[in-house]
Parts: C-alpha cells; sequence; structure tokens
C-alpha cells in the first residue's frame, strides 16, 4: 500500500462520513470534556504540598502522581488507538470517559499515596482510551472547511482547563480539600458521559486496524515526518518550560504566586494560539501542503521566542516571549493535530495517539537534554531553539515533498 501521499485517498475515504452541517452542538460536548481534562491534568501542580503532607510522602514520592498519568498515557494510547479504529467512536469515548471518572472518584478516595497513584494511571488510562476518538470524530464529521476550526476549538477547550486547573486546584484546596478537586471533576463527567453514550452518532470508522497496522503509519513518510516533528517541537515547548519556573526566580526574583499569574499567561497564549490556527487551516485547506508550510512558520517563530525568553535580562521582554512561544506552540499543535486525524483516514485515532505518545517521549528527551545545560546559558538556549528549528525543517520538507507530488498528480 502506497502512504506517501495520502491527500487524494484522504479525500475519497473522508467522503461518506461528511455530513451536511458540522454537528457543532454535539462538539460542544466534547469541548466540555476536553476542558475537563485540561483542568484535571494542571490542578495537580499546586496541591502538590498538600498532597505530600496529608498522605506522609515526600514531595518527589507525590510527583509520581502526575507521571502516572503521563507515562500511562503515551504508552497505551497507540495499542488503545488501533482497536478504536473498528468500532463506532462513542464507544471509547464513553469507556474511557468512564474509567476517566472512576479514576478521579479513586483519587479523590485514595487513603495514601500508592492508591493515589494506581489510581492516576487508571485516569491516564481512560484519557488514552477517549481522547483519540474524540479527535477522530471531529475531524470525520466536520465538513473540510470546517475542520481546521472544530480541531482549534478542541485544543483551545484543553488550553482553557490548563488556565483554570492550577486557580482552580488552589482555590478548592483552600476552601474545602484538595480530594474535592477530583470529586468536582468526576461530577462533572456525571452530567456529560450519558450525553455522550446517548447523542455521539456517527458513522462506523471504515479502518480495519490492527495491532501490527498500528506501526504501519510509521511507513507514510508524510506521517513519519511529522510525528517527528511533533516529538521536537513539543519536547521544545514543554521541555524548556519544566525549567521556566527557575529560571524566571532566578533572573527576576519571582514569588510562588507570580509564577502562577506567568502560567496563566501561558495557558491563555496556547488559547490563543489554537484559536488562531484554526480558521488558518480553513481558509488554506484546499492547498494540500499548507499544512506543513505553516507548520513549519509556527516552528521558526517559537525558536526565536524561546531564545529571547531564555536569554532577556528584562522580564517584560521575557514573558511577552514566554507567551508568543507558546502562541506559536498552541497554534502547532492545532496544525499537526489537524493533519494527522486526517491523513490515514482509516486510521484516524490512532495516528492521533501516535502522535500524543511522540509529544510525551519528546519532553522526556528534551527535559533531560536541557537539564546538561546551565539555565537560561547560550548552549541551553541553542538546544530549546534548535529542536524548534529542526521541527521546523521537517514540516518544511514534508511540505516541498506535497507540492512535488500534487504537481505530479496535475500532470
Amino acid at each position: 500500500m502506497n502512504t506517501g501521499n495520502v491527500a487524494p485517498r484522504e479525500r475519497a475515504a473522508a467522503a461518506p462520513a461528511v455530513r451536511a452541517a458540522t454537528p457543532w452542538l454535539r462538539f460542544a460536548v466534547l469541548y466540555a470534556v476536553l476542558c475537563l481534562m485540561g483542568v484535571e491534568t494542571f490542578l495537580i501542580s499546586p496541591l502538590l504540598p498538600t498532597i505530600a503532607s496529608d498522605l506522609g510522602a515526600s514531595t518527589q514520592t507525590t510527583a509520581t502522581v502526575v507521571t502516572a498519568y503521563v507515562l500511562t498515557y503515551a504508552i497505551v494510547g497507540p495499542f488503545v488507538g488501533a482497536r478504536s479504529d473498528r468500532a463506532p467512536r462513542r464507544v471509547f469515548v464513553t469507556a474511557g470517559l468512564g474509567l476517566f471518572l472512576i479514576g478521579n472518584l479513586l483519587c479523590g478516595l485514595a487513603p495514601g499515596i500508592g492508591l493515589l497513584i494506581a489510581a492516576r494511571a487508571l485516569t491516564g488510562l481512560g484519557g488514552a482510551i477517549a481522547a483519540p476518538a474524540m479527535w477522530a470524530y471531529f475531524a470525520e464529521m466536520a465538513r473540510p472547511m470546517h475542520r481546521g476550526k472544530a480541531i482549534g476549538l478542541g485544543a483551545a477547550s484543553y488550553a482553557l482547563g490548563q488556565v483554570l486547573g492550577v486557580p482552580v486546584g488552589a482555590t478548592v484546596a483552600h476552601a474545602a480539600n484538595w480530594r474535592w478537586n477530583f470529586f468536582a471533576v468526576a461530577a462533572g463527567l456525571v452530567l456529560i458521559v450519558p450525553i455522550i453514550a446517548w447523542r455521539l452518532s456517527g458513522p462506523r470508522p471504515e479502518g480495519h486496524a490492527s495491532l501490527s497496522g498500528s506501526f504501519r503509519i510509521w511507513r507514510s513518510r508524510s506521517i513519519r515526518s511529522a510525528l517527528l516533528a511533533t516529538a521536537l517541537l513539543q519536547g521544545g515547548r514543554l521541555g524548556t518550560y519544566t525549567y521556566a519556573g527557575a529560571l524566571l526566580t532566578q533572573r527576576f526574583g519571582l514569588s510562588v504566586g507570580q509564577l502562577g499569574l506567568v502560567g496563566m499567561v501561558v495557558g491563555a497564549a496556547s488559547l490563543i494560539g489554537s484559536m488562531l490556527a484554526g480558521p488558518l487551516l480553513d481558509r488554506t485547506h484546499r492547498f494540500g501542503n499548507a499544512n506543513g508550510w505553516l507548520a513549519a512558520a509556527w516552528a521558526v517563530l517559537f525558536s526565536v521566542a524561546v531564545a529571547v525568553a531564555s536569554l532577556s535580562n528584562h522580564f517584560v521582554l521575557s514573558v511577552t516571549a514566554l507567551a508568543v512561544w507558546f502562541v506559536a506552540g498552541g497554534a502547532f499543535y492545532t496544525t499537526q493535530q489537524t493533519y494527522l486525524s486526517s491523513a490515514e483516514p482509516r486510521q484516524r485515532a490512532s495516528t492521533v495517539s501516535w502522535n500524543n505518545a511522540m509529544e510525551n517521549a519528546g519532553v522526556a528527551a528534551a527535559t533531560s537534554l536541557l537539564g546538561l545545560f546551565p539555565l537560561g546559558g547560550p548552549a541551553f538556549t541553542a538546544a530549546a531553539a534548535g529542536l524548534g528549528l529542526g521541527a521546523a525543517a521537517i514540516s518544511t520538507t514534508r511540505a516541498l515533498t506535497r507540492s512535488h507530488a500534487f504537481e505530479q498528480a496535475s500532470r
């Protein structure tokens, strides 16, 4: 099977799934879920000291609560995605969110750190089952001229949850108890999951993906390059941000509260980037190589911004550059998610799962790499910017390759 040039096949395979109108009301329910997922992921950060004290564990051990979610999601995602492409999207969305709900209830009830870590792993499993099916549903059900907007609003909803996660987590913990954060997320899902089980209708996916078939998407040069670009750019974006708090504190003496405000700026910037990218993608969807060029442009903008933010000794300039870096990163994420959710219509969920797995792998590798260099020094900055430039180079190559393929097809 030739997977090098997927655009013509994408149009042919996707055509039966396109409806007369994009189901925005159904999408809105999924956007609410993605917002809750964003809140749930980011509310852990301000609660770590409180949870550690309450459960009698060290802060380092308690941080494993975050790792358990991410690793489970990254490892399980590609394998679950292969199965997801063989059943109606509603089945996997409902099942995954059911596990996500149960995981949050168990987090709130956990009497010790071991059970809390296990409950977070269960939550990660639920996310890995539900999220790829949701992204695939957006791509299948949106009209082609709305696909970028539909996926961009999904990314923006998740980013909004990230913005709200830190202040919501801190406020609820202060007013009641850290456990009520997890109960609140579960309560929201109790209201939403029945609606999804009842109303999330759509055509059965056309794919017949097997477990081995999940790995066959790597044969496509275009998909392979997009996944590698995701690993580099997301590694640069989030791996560098791992050290941003320490860098800002070291350089400008920021307090914990001030760093929280910076975190809200970062989340808002990601939201703005996602909102910008969606309509832009819709305006250029008729050009088969536009996605690659846009990804390259966002990656270059990220590289410039991360270099300025890392090197600048001027507070306003540094924070402004940090915001631009996340605008570019949010836009890049939406651009990649839009392309990869449509590049192989018979394996949409599987492809998106690999994108998420490569994102997490990239963040882990980049965090380790950047930790080798003095914080905020020339080598640190060069490594961070270099990751973005690598993503730009790969995306440019993909765009040029697709341009050549379209020229050949039109002759």
